[in-house]
């Protein structure tokens, strides 16, 4: 029984790398050009993946819809943007590989693919294919800290406070700066997917 106990240990020991669901809330707003607008909420949803190493760096890889935005005109209209979004984020835990509780640091780029743009009553303010408003493309960096917290021999809570700052000047109008900017706070629950051997670049799922 103790060697079964032992080899199950080893085997939860041994897997590196996770999946799962996450979703939270963005606070966004406009840098740049622009007057009299202010920050606005919105949602966060998708998935993620996570790998860990011994070293105590690890990587997340997200594909995110994210709501972008803020509000204008002294908060009596809204410029919702909708994207997809797909952070690269190189992470720090902090404390021993295998503890229940490990804080952790992360940062990295960020590409966002813009869905749609609307009002605040829905109205599509995207524009036309030969004149559109917002650049479909959107460049950033995001950078957070957070925490993992196992609530199962396999299973981790996993929270984060992010600020995502964009790069990209997304208004098409030549004569207007505007950038997105945001913060992000998440929840994701990861589940255990295999074991990457990084010296041979396999993965094993079992």
């Amino acid at each position: 029984m103790a060697l079964v106990l032992g080899m199950m240990a080893q085997g939860f020991a041994q897997e590196n790398v996770s999946i799962g669901p996450m979703a939270g809330l963005s606070v966004a707003n406009f840098r740049g050009d622009i007057s009299n607008n202010d920050w606005k909420t919105g949602a966060t949803i998708g998935g993620f993946f996570n790998y860990s190493a011994e070293s105590g760096f690890g990587f997340s890889g997200q594909l995110l819809f994210t709501q972008l935005g803020a509000q204008v005109s002294n908060k009596t209209n809204e410029v919702n943007l909708n994207y997809i979004q797909v952070p690269l984020l190189l992470t720090y835990f902090l404390g021993r590989r295998g503890e229940a509780f490990r804080p952790k640091l992360f940062i990295g780029p960020n590409v966002g693919f813009l869905l749609n743009a609307r009002d605040k009553n829905g109205v599509d303010i995207s524009g036309d294919d030969n004149n559109p408003t917002y650049t479909t493309l959107d460049l950033g960096a995001t950078a957070g800290i957070g925490f993992n917290y196992r609530i199962d021999p396999k299973v981790w809570l996993n929270f984060d406070v992010r600020y995502g700052l964009g790069l990209v000047d997304i208004a098409r109008n030549n004569n207007t700066n505007l950038y997105n900017q945001n913060v992000g706070i998440n929840v994701g629950v990861s589940f255990p997917l295999g074991t990457y051997n990084p010296r041979t670049g396999n993965l094993n799922t079992r």
